[in-house]
């Protein structure tokens, strides 16, 4: 396993959100964490990503504990992040948002030719600001960001939020190319059927605990089981 949490609770304040919290993504495996509004998926991430700590439990990356780790070393050991507001700097071009992410770990980093293959409208926007792109153009640039700063893993945090359909859709055939890459994936997402689509296992999350976990095509193909859970 590339990232391993295990057993973390962590608190807003003295407010507890996060209880027992276990979840595991394997090397080159793309896994969804699903749930309503609420239910601590995005606190999860913040957890891995060391800007909201966990107060109890383990999480190890690499087979490297980063639990009390500082966000800029974990971003050098090879976790990217691709926020839900994106986070791009508006008023720098594409190419100054792009130039700033680059980094070193010991994953390979993705080359621009690289990027331009992936998202080829980008090459023809790189001296435009960021504040004059669309919502797709900009989510563009984040999951490029990320890809620079060669990750092990990748953390997409509901990445086709105000997306239109079609834009959304390529999104997540991002998703399941960073796979073929052998780039890992936690993905958070409100389209639950998409990310279903993009899974190889699923975790979901309800009151800032893990009430299932199991194989993403189970819940495709189960609609009682899906419906159940997700309501969907």
């Amino acid at each position: 396993m590339i990232l391993e949490v295990k057993n973390i609770d962590t608190y807003y304040g003295e407010t507890q959100v996060l209880y027992n919290v276990s979840l595991s993504v394997g090397r080159g495996e793309v896994v969804s964490l699903l749930g309503p509004n609420g239910a601590g998926k995005t606190t999860t991430l913040r957890s891995i990503l060391g800007l909201t700590l966990a107060r109890e439990g383990k999480i190890l990356f690499d087979r490297q504990e980063i639990t009390a780790r500082p966000t800029h070393e974990i971003a050098r050991a090879g976790i990217s992040w691709v926020p839900d507001d994106r986070r791009i700097f508006p008023t720098l071009t594409v190419r100054r948002n792009l130039s700033i992410a680059n980094k070193r770990s010991r994953f390979r980093a993705w080359q621009m030719n690289e990027i331009f293959e992936l998202f080829s409208a980008l090459e023809y926007l790189m001296d435009r600001e960021c504040e004059n792109l669309s919502g797709g153009e900009m989510q563009m640039v984040a999951i490029s960001r990320a890809l620079l700063g060669a990750p092990g893993l990748v953390l997409f945090d509901e990445p086709t939020q105000g997306l239109a359909p079609k834009v959304a859709q390529d999104v997540m055939g991002t998703v399941t190319r960073l796979k073929e890459e052998g780039i890992s994936v936690l993905l958070v997402e409100h389209n639950a059927l998409s990310a279903l689509q993009v899974s190889d296992r699923v975790y979901i999350m309800d009151l800032g605990k893990i009430v299932h976990d199991g194989d993403a095509r189970e819940l495709i193909e189960e609609e009682a089981l899906r419906l159940k859970l997700l309501g969907i």
